[in-house]
């Protein structure tokens, strides 16, 4: 049985396959900021998507959507807009997609945190 972290990297391999798969074009990973850390940072076409990965192998720990807690999802966009900011990216278009990856399945939930701001 994996530990945590191998659990946490299998997953992030197999969503940005699913990304890959659904026309995504990975631009980075395990993207870390003093304010927080995206897994995946990609684009959608003209849209920057930054991309939380919740893996679980069974129902020991809650769903995975339960682990976007508001706070998470607070260091999302707080991660997010630092990206956008040390790229000069601040007018593109952009949001938060989280990939749940469970046994045999990726599920994409796009648009899965807003900013409060909008």
């Amino acid at each position: 049985m994996p530990d945590t972290r191998e659990t946490g990297q299998i997953g992030e391999r197999s969503a940005e396959r699913e990304l890959r798969r659904m026309g995504y074009q990975i631009i980075t990973r395990n993207y870390r900021t003093r304010r927080g850390e995206v897994d995946l940072i990609a684009r959608d076409g003209e849209t920057l998507v930054f991309v939380e990965v919740k893996t679980r192998l069974g129902g020991a720990y809650g769903t995975p959507e339960e682990a976007i807690t508001p706070k998470k999802q607070a260091h999302l966009i707080s991660a997010a807009q630092t990206y956008m900011q040390e790229t000069d990216s601040e007018n593109a278009e952009w949001r938060i997609d989280v990939v749940v990856i469970q046994p045999g399945k990726a599920t994409v939930h796009k648009n899965a945190v807003e900013s409060p701001t909008e």
